[in-house]
């Protein structure tokens, strides 16, 4: 069974649902991502309510096949609220999100621990999992504290999302992604991006949600770390260029981006 590839919201992130779920279409992808809550400092999300536009998007991804990957983005930090997201979990599996992006972000782990558990539990009432993104600026920085937590809960729901970007800026190796359990990992992300000793924590963030780059434009060895995951995975392609939105339309930047990653995969 070859890959399967999933637009990921930051890659075209100026387009509406609809629009992404149509150029996915065209450039050759098998799936999208939805982002329905901020990550950051960003406006709330038209289709977290709006009926309208969940039934646009509803219907290009009738028409055209491509499925929903996953939904971001549940936070779970020291004032995590679980009622607060069935809103979003019920508009995803509207929609058919599998998965769910959740970042760590309290520092306290037990409670951490306990308030995951609770969402795995949550989500897998909508039939998603919990896929936990390691990032080296939050509570969960690198690939072994994402084993801890979702080895903690005892739901199979529970699920580790290895980035390359925060793979490669994080304390994390090659052996550790070969510790994690295979039935943990349901989709993995790909980028590149530039080698940058010591980041600070603006250099990480602004990488992450701005300015990644093609596969072999950079200097993360995706190729070794994709080696070391397993090979059937849903690869989700989320390679944001702010810069260069003036210039080059999210259809040609997303053609790019499949592109670039397919010739990656078939090398290895």
């Amino acid at each position: 069974m070859g890959n399967q590839y999933s637009l990921a919201y930051l890659t075209t992130k100026e387009l509406s649902p609809d629009e992404a779920v149509l150029v996915a279409a065209e450039t050759g992808y098998d799936m999208v991502g939805f982002r329905l809550l901020p990550a950051g400092a960003e406006d709330p999300f038209a289709i977290l309510t709006d009926k309208n536009l969940q039934q646009r998007t509803l219907s290009a991804m009738n028409e055209t096949g491509i499925k929903l990957a996953d939904i971001e983005i549940v936070r779970i930090n020291d004032s995590f609220n679980l009622a607060r997201f069935d809103q979003f979990l019920s508009v995803g599996a509207e929609l058919g999100a599998k998965h769910v992006l959740v970042a760590g972000d309290d520092l306290d782990r037990n409670r951490l621990i306990e308030n995951y558990g609770n969402f795995c539990k949550r989500a897998a009432e909508f039939g998603m999992s919990a896929d936990l993104e390691p990032m080296p600026w939050t509570a969960v920085k690198h690939i072994r504290d994402a084993i801890e937590v979702t080895s903690a809960v005892n739901y199979s729901n529970a699920a580790i999302l290895v980035d390359a970007l925060h793979y490669d800026r994080s304390e994390s190796s090659l052996d550790d992604l070969r510790s994690i359990d295979p039935s943990r990992i349901n989709y993995i992300q790909v980028c590149d991006a530039p080698y940058i000793k010591n980041p600070t924590l603006d250099q990480l963030i602004h990488n992450a949600r701005g300015e990644r780059f093609l596969p072999g434009d950079g200097d993360i060895d995706i190729a070794s770390m994709l080696r070391a995951l397993p090979r059937d995975k849903v690869i989700s392609i989320e390679i944001p260029r702010t810069a260069e939105e003036a210039t080059v339309s999210p259809k040609d930047r997303a053609l790019q981006a499949l592109s670039r990653t397919q010739q990656l995969v078939a090398s290895l």
